[in-house]
């Protein structure tokens, strides 16, 4: 570990690095468990699971000795040849995901992977035409990102040229229905509306493509129903279904996939965070009938990394760990626990309207009506000054709990502990003052996403530029 302190380190080697995004002052040295540990021997307590992606200890030591192993064989080939271990790795793949999905490639990251599935639809169905959630998020590169509304901001420089095809569902927000109706007497209402703003231009429609758990929108569960009628309707126009695992995927919401809980069997399904523990993996599963489709077609996708030795020996490691350790099991009984003690303390703080989730992928949203809109951002802050490291959704105050697969109940109950702490502070006005990071590196960056152009207030104003807009042009229709 290293002798300097986290601000030692800023002062000394902070101005070489370009600051995209802000930082907190610890500078991360090791990690126990599902805490990480910094230069000044600080324990956080990680309910982010780094960016989604851990899901096993950060000192489990079985990883790292395979990661080593494959190492001294092969790291990388390129993609004319194959390795042993990267067969061996797609045949375990098949052997977890649901049934028909039985033929993958190996990719490094999920807008990669994401970008390979939409390229697969659309050789597959010959059209090219996308359609996803309002509120979803797909990736960071131009396609993915146009596809993503939640950070397609209209304008920017960065995000154009436009996409033209990218077409968006009204999210299926239950808690906060944008028609102000009830589900299930709704009758899926919003996914009709949606279909109907849509019907000039289905036949162009490659794939329907959907987070099973809508996270960075806001932790939305879209009920069971409204999922199978949509890959229903994906199906009657002749376009494809991808499931989008990046974070519910290898366990994380109680079943290896969490489009199981849906009963629906999507024809592509794409991977990535959670398959590398960190390391940068992903990939693209589809169906014997896609495959067929494609290699009929002539599909070709090459990349430097595409299935390399290395990243097959990640994700082999990983099914084997959770596997041997019964970590899915683990993720659904502590999900469980977690939740529990979640939905207690909305009983005792006013500011907490709604637990949501499943697994070790839960929501707790606040009470944004009646708080500002920095209430998410100031409560992880001063988790995060307590040992506690969490993160929020960016259309509404939503914290989002995602773990490793290894939490312990006794983690559950540290975190809730600094939570009901932090909690009473905001419901009485009493927010740390010293909660922001004192490097000055990203000092002055939170102080500008914390103004007028800060992520929720952008992407609240996309939201009433866009669905809304429809939305209530529809109502009094609804209701006749």
């Amino acid at each position: 570990m290293s002798t300097s302190t986290n601000l030692d380190l800023w002062q000394q080697y902070g101005p070489h690095l370009l600051v995209l995004q802000p930082f907190m002052d610890s500078v991360l040295c090791g990690g126990e468990g599902c805490y990480v540990v910094d230069a000044d021997g600080r324990r956080i307590l990680d309910l982010a699971g780094g960016q989604f992606c851990t899901v096993l200890d950060y000192d489990d030591k079985r990883l790292p000795q395979a990661i080593a192993a494959q190492a001294k064989k092969l790291i990388h080939i390129g993609d004319q040849y194959v390795s042993e271990n990267v067969l061996t790795c797609v045949a375990k793949i098949a052997e977890i995901t649901p049934p028909k999905l039985t033929k993958s490639v190996l990719l490094s990251t999920g807008s990669e992977a994401n970008e390979c599935a939409m390229r697969m639809a659309k050789v597959a169905t010959q059209r090219t035409g996308m359609l996803a959630y309002d509120r979803g998020y797909y990736g960071i590169s131009l396609a993915t990102r146009n596809l993503s509304a939640i950070s397609d901001i209209y304008g920017k420089v960065d995000f154009q040229p436009t996409i033209p095809g990218q077409l968006r569902l009204i999210t299926p927000n239950c808690s906060q229905c944008p028609l102000q109706l009830r589900h299930p007497e709704c009758g899926l209402q919003c996914l009709k509306l949606s279909v109907d703003q849509i019907s000039n231009q289905v036949e162009n429609i490659a794939a329907v493509i959907v987070e099973p758990i809508i996270s960075a929108g806001g932790m939305i569960v879209p009920p069971v129903d409204y999922v199978r009628e949509l890959a229903r309707f994906a199906a009657s126009i002749g376009a494809l279904f991808i499931a989008d695992e990046a974070q519910t995927g290898f366990g994380r919401c109680g079943t290896w996939f969490d489009i199981e809980h849906y009963e629906v069997e999507p024809d592509i399904l794409v991977f990535s965070k959670t398959s590398g523990n960190g390391y940068p993996t992903a990939g693209v599963v589809v169906s014997d009938e896609v495959a067929r489709e494609l290699e009929s077609r002539g599909f070709t996708h090459l990349s430097s990394h595409q299935n390399d030795p290395l990243g097959a020996a990640v994700v082999s490691t990983v099914i084997d760990i959770i596997r041997d350790d019964h970590l899915v099991d683990n993720a659904r009984e502590v999900g469980d626990y977690l939740r529990a003690q979640l939905i207690a303390l909305q009983e005792r703080h006013a500011i907490v309207s709604d637990v949501r989730g499943r697994g070790l992928m839960i929501g707790m949203a606040l009470d944004g009506a009646n708080a500002d809109t920095k209430l998410a951002f100031k409560l992880a802050m001063m988790c995060e000054r307590r040992g506690l490291r969490i993160t929020f959704s960016y259309y509404e105050p939503v914290i989002r709990f995602i773990p490793p697969l290894t939490l312990t109940r006794a983690d559950v109950d540290v975190a809730i502990g600094i939570l009901d702490e932090v909690l009473g502070l905001l419901a009485v006005g009493r927010a740390d003052s010293d909660a922001m990071p004192r490097n000055p590196f990203s000092h002055s960056f939170i102080k500008r996403l914390n103004g007028e152009t800060d992520l929720i207030n952008i992407a609240r104003k996309l939201w009433t530029q866009s669905p809304q807009a429809i939305v209530s042009k529809t109502l009094a229709k609804l209701r006749t």
